[in-house]
């Protein structure tokens, strides 16, 4: 079950690994922007995205619109977390980054779900939490000088685990039970910071990889959806001193 976790992890010590020799040789470099590792963290606010309507559903005009439009997606009730991040800023437009988010416990209540095991329909109570690492890659859009925008795109690994309380929609049966999963996904973002000190930046991101449905006893495609609050400290961030220039050399 922590397989995925353990991958991500591994991956993650042997960039930080890497990291500080990377960012040694571009310290040196003397260019236009800032280069170096960072680290940081904060708190996220997670839920899940359940897909329950589909316009390939729809095979007549009744059915479909007479009694007004479906949502397309079922949210959530979301919940609070944190995560943490480190990072190598490779170039001004570029950086290469792994992560961590430890989501609350996310409620997914869903009625009249038909349960093939128990060939009935089900009303759903579910309470989900989930852990995921991630390693992506960032493009970055500098602007007014201090602020930046930019949008992620890597993997995530995760592991979740759902408390399940399931009653008969027409009779009386009860059904409590845990269920775990992982996975690895395709994880994807956008994000916009700040930096409020030399060393200090503030960023607000928004993240989404996709999550077996089974883990929530879910029937259609399901996101796991994170908005994320972070604080980041830049290394070697400090602007430079100025030297004092030479006096001038006398000419004969």
């Amino acid at each position: 079950m922590r397989t995925p976790i353990r991958t991500a992890w591994t991956l993650a010590v042997l960039l930080g690994t890497a990291l500080p020799h990377a960012g040694g040789a571009h310290a040196q470099a003397g260019t236009d922007a800032w280069r170096g590792i960072y680290a940081g963290g904060g708190g996220t606010y997670s839920t899940v995205s359940v897909e329950v309507y589909s316009s390939d559903d729809c095979d007549d005009y009744y059915d479909c619109y007479w009694w007004g439009e479906y949502d397309l997606y079922d949210q959530g009730d979301g919940d609070y977390g944190w995560s943490a991040h480190f990072g190598w800023r490779a170039h001004r437009y570029f950086a290469i980054e792994a992560g961590y988010v430890a989501t609350g416990s996310i409620g997914w209540d869903e009625d009249l779900v038909y349960m093939p095991e128990f060939d009935d329909f089900y009303n759903h109570r579910v309470r989900f939490s989930a852990e995921v690492a991630t390693v992506s890659a960032l493009g970055i859009l500098p602007f007014l000088e201090t602020w930046e925008i930019y949008l992620r795109l890597g993997a995530g690994f995760w592991d979740g685990r759902s408390e399940q309380l399931l009653d008969q929609s027409f009779g009386t049966a009860i059904v409590s039970r845990s269920v775990e999963d992982s996975g690895t996904s395709l994880l994807y973002g956008v994000g916009v910071g700040v930096t409020v000190a030399e060393s200090w930046h503030l960023r607000l991101d928004v993240q989404s990889l996709s999550i077996d449905r089974e883990v929530l006893n879910a029937r259609d495609d399901t996101s796991l959806d994170s908005l994320l609050l972070e604080v980041q400290y830049r290394f070697g961030a400090r602007r430079p001193v100025a030297r004092p220039a030479a006096p001038a050399t006398a000419t004969p």
